[in-house]
């Protein structure tokens, strides 16, 4: 028996001047079952399979330590939509 698990974002352009940081990347982990670090709920997420997205400055530039030991380093412009779907894949289990 299969299992349906979608994950349905909508992820709103901010107004000009709005900073919202990479609040729409923690909105949508958190969507996925990820958790806000107790000491920075807003800046560090982590997943139960090991892995741990941090936002690293006010430019946006933020991080994702894999499960597998694998870094990856995601600048300020990087979109919404490439951070989250990397996050959610580095948490995919395989298919047996």
């Amino acid at each position: 028996m299969s299992t349906d698990r979608r994950l349905h974002l909508i992820i709103n352009e901010p107004e000009p001047g709005e900073w919202l940081g990479r609040l729409d990347v923690v909105e949508a982990l958190e969507a996925a079952g990820w958790t806000g670090d107790a000491d920075m709920p807003l800046s560090i997420l982590r997943h139960p399979s090991g892995a741990t997205f941090a936002v690293i400055n006010e430019s946006d530039d933020s991080g994702l330590d894999c499960p597998n030991g694998t870094v990856i380093e995601f600048p300020g412009s990087t979109p919404t939509v490439v951070i989250v779907a990397a996050c959610l894949a580095a948490t995919a289990t395989p298919a047996p």
